[in-house]
C-alpha cells in the first residue's frame, strides 16, 4: 500500500487529497522491472530532464503527457506513468518557479513504494547515483526497508513486506 508522510504543509495536504481523488495504491507491474504500487503524486523539481531520466532509470516510468499539452507553451508539468498502468499510478513532475523551500526544509514529503523486489530497485537507484541506506528491523522475518533520495532531494522509501 502506498503511504505518504509529510509535515502538515499545504503541499502535503494537496498531495494527499490528490491521491485520494485519483485512486489509492494502484498496483503496477511492468515487464521490464520490479512490481510496485504508487499513487499519483506531484513533486516540484528543479530540472525536468534530470528528474525524468532519474525516474525512468530507477522506477521504469515513461512520459505520457505534459501541461500545457505539447505545442501549447513550455510545460510546467510532466506526467509520468509505468508502462501498462492504463490511467493510474502517475507521477507528476512540476516546475512552477524557482522559489526556495521554507526555512529549515530540504524537501517536501516522502514517497513510499511497495515492491516485492526492493533490492532490484536499490541497485537501479545506486546505478543512477543515489546513495541508499537500509533499515535493519530485528526479527525472524523482517520487512526490507531501503531509503534513497532523488536528484531534487525527495526521499524515497522502498518497502518490501515480510515473506
Amino acid at each position: 500500500m502506498f503511504r505518504l508522510w509529510n509535515e502538515a504543509t499545504p503541499f502535503g495536504i494537496a498531495v494527499l487529497a490528490g491521491i485520494l481523488v485519483t485512486g489509492f495504491a494502484l498496483p503496477v507491474a511492468a515487464e521490464d522491472g520490479p512490481e510496485l504500487s504508487i499513487g499519483s503524486v506531484a513533486l516540484n523539481v528543479a530540472e525536468f530532464e534530470r528528474s525524468e531520466k532519474f525516474y525512468a532509470d530507477v522506477l521504469g516510468f515513461i512520459r505520457v503527457g505534459t501541461y500545457p499539452p505539447a505545442g501549447q507553451g513550455e510545460p510546467i508539468e510532466v506526467f509520468l506513468q509505468r508502462p501498462g498502468s492504463s490511467g493510474g499510478a502517475s507521477l507528476i513532475l512540476a516546475h512552477v518557479n524557482d522559489d526556495p523551500l521554507p526555512e529549515g526544509k530540504s524537501r517536501y514529503g516522502r514517497i513510499i513504494v511497495n515492491t516485492p523486489e526492493a533490492k532490484v530497485i536499490e541497485k537501479r537507484a545506486q546505478a543512477a547515483g543515489a546513495k541508499t541506506r537500509e533499515i535493519k528491523i530485528p526479527g525472524d522475518n523482517p520487512p526490507v526497508i531501503i531509503f534513497f533520495n532523488d536528484p531534487d532531494g525527495y526521499e524515497i522509501e522502498l518497502y518490501q513486506a515480510p515473506k
